[in-house]
């Protein structure tokens, strides 16, 4: 019966210690994944970053560019007024 129970606690020592390193190679594996997949992610969270930001500068652009042409008609209908000569004036 001794014999038995030593016997079973060799086994089960060894399964653990079995066990503990495919669960430490495991584990390895996964965390040089996660690493990879993590520093990945930080890439593309800089590069959305900047594209934001770009975005913004464009939208900003663009809201000048409408301001200018909303504001153009009027100015350029007044430097063409103010422009031209008497002689090319046709009567209203």
């Amino acid at each position: 019966m001794i014999n038995f129970r030593d016997t079973l606690k060799i086994k089960v020592s060894d399964m653990v210690e079995k066990l503990e390193d495919r669960m430490y190679q495991v584990y390895n594996q996964h965390s040089k994944i996660i690493q990879e997949r993590l520093q990945e992610f930080t890439h593309k969270m800089t590069a959305i970053d900047n594209l934001g930001m770009e975005l913004k500068e464009v939208c900003q652009t663009l809201e000048t560019v409408y301001r200018d042409l909303c504001v153009q008609p009027e100015v350029g209908g007044i430097l063409q007024r103010v422009g031209d000569s008497p002689e090319k004036r046709t009567p209203q």
